[in-house]
């Protein structure tokens, strides 16, 4: 059984690879999504060039669910990891990971754990096991916490969100939720992962106009759009340490979100 790790990386990003690359180990290989928007991009390490458990795959295009779209059509491992370029992994977390499918073999999809790079979970986690369809109240997925089985009827990520898009975030969300939706399986397990840098998108949301939108358009996609306003309102009024000025200024942002989601098609 095959891992396969599915870096995206944009541009200049391709330098931060090589600190993801694990020596060699059996039944783990790399697949490097290299989206690129101008000519002039850095040269490859020359020691990539002796690693069979490594292919870069360049292309042009927008948007990091596209790139994580071209990650997949290309990818070909039996199981395989979604990653950014500053995510860090070692031979015990990849145990880990094989552990968890040792457990749900016939999973379509696996969240573990994530952390820091000083080790410190980034949220507080369920202790326990859960199936998605009875995750706890207030839980989530981050796209670096997911294994996915490649021969699973996976769904394509949705182009309208994520970076890079008018939608800035909530591209996992909107996977992990229309996954479900067919009715297979998406299992969490409580196994240290990654680590990855902790300023992830979504916690920029009183900064980001762009997550603001994300925010609206995958709880419209969740719950439909009066679902998704209601929980807008009370989203945008309940967070602590928000300013008054901001608490408008973001719902109006998410209400925004909302009818992109309604006005728009996903990109190809």
């Amino acid at each position: 059984m095959t891992i396969e790790i599915l870096v995206c990386t944009l541009d200049e990003g391709i330098r931060e690879v090589d600190g993801l690359l694990l020596p060699p180990l059996p039944e783990v290989q790399y697949l490097v999504a290299w989206q690129q928007t101008h000519a002039g991009q850095p040269p490859l390490p020359a020691t990539w060039k002796q690693r069979g458990d490594l292919r870069v795959l360049p292309h042009t295009g927008s948007g990091l669910s596209r790139n994580r779209n071209f990650a997949l059509q290309h990818a070909e491992g039996d199981w395989l990891v979604i990653a950014d370029d500053d995510n860090r992994y070692t031979p015990q977390s990849l145990q880990h990971l094989r552990h968890a499918i040792s457990l749900h073999p016939d999973a379509a999809a696996l969240q573990l754990q994530a952390a820091d790079y000083a080790g410190r979970p980034l949220r507080n986690y369920p202790p326990h096991a859960y199936e998605y369809s009875a995750r706890p109240r207030g839980t989530y997925v981050a796209s670096y916490e997911l294994a996915l089985r490649r021969k699973a009827m996976l769904p394509a990520f949705d182009t309208r969100f994520g970076l890079g898009t008018y939608l800035g975030c909530g591209e996992e969300e909107v996977f992990i939720h229309q996954l479900a939706a067919t009715g297979q399986s998406v299992w969490y397990e409580p196994l240290p992962f990654v680590m990855t840098d902790a300023a992830s998108t979504g916690t920029r949301f009183a900064q980001s106009p762009a997550v603001q939108r994300g925010k609206g358009g995958v709880l419209c996609v969740m719950h439909g759009p009066w679902g998704a306003a209601l929980r807008c309102l009370k989203y945008a009024f309940t967070q602590p340490r928000l300013r008054l000025s901001t608490r408008v200024t973001s719902l109006w942002q998410m209400f925004k979100g909302i009818v992109y989601v309604l006005t728009h098609h996903p990109l190809s």
